[in-house]
């Protein structure tokens, strides 16, 4: 064996180890996160909401979401040429739910697609109700799309007023990471 094979080896167990430990944190989260990031998004740029639905969650999101982004530099500028923040809310485990990432949006010919490959052939009407945010961020003059995520609280009964700002806070310190540093 070569000299620097034993330490090499060692390091590489190492971080095996690490990697394929239990992390305990991780499994009583019960917040699941998706982040798709096609570009860089400009520090403080000037933002306004749109709703999917015009439902009390959701302009219980846009208020948390405008006050989360607010305190980290953005500015809400309605009816500006800045980034669209399109935010969708909805129980989940249930049939009126809309599929993953945004809802069918015939207006732009989006269509998205879930599928569940966990089927336990049990009938969603006795599914536990979670609770999603899905969010889409595109720029009002091109229309191309810079971000989207969506966040699910997998609780059985997530309360959504209860769970919305801590969910907001993680979907923003996401999109962080996607925020280009100003110059």
């Amino acid at each position: 064996m070569s000299p620097g094979f034993g330490p090499a080896l060692a390091a590489a167990f190492i971080l095996a180890s690490a990697l394929l430990a239990p992390t305990s944190v991780r499994a009583d989260d019960p917040m699941q996160l998706a982040v798709v990031s096609y570009g860089k998004i400009p520090a403080g740029s000037d933002f306004e909401t749109e709703l999917s639905q015009n439902t009390e969650i959701a302009n219980h999101v846009d208020t948390a979401l405008r006050d989360t982004l607010t305190a980290h530099g953005f500015h809400y500028q309605p009816e500006g040429t800045g980034l669209v923040f399109s935010i969708n809310a909805d129980p989940t485990g249930r049939r009126e739910s809309s599929l993953s990432l945004g809802v069918n949006d015939q207006a732009s010919a989006q269509v998205h697609i879930a599928i569940n490959t966990n089927d336990t052939g049990q009938s969603t009407d006795t599914v536990p109700r979670g609770y999603r945010i899905t969010l889409g961020v595109y720029e009002r003059d091109s229309g191309r799309y810079v971000w989207r995520a969506e966040i699910n609280d997998l609780s059985p009964d997530a309360d959504p007023f209860s769970v919305t700002k801590p969910m907001v806070e993680k979907l923003v310190a996401a999109l962080e990471k996607s925020v280009q540093p100003a110059n």
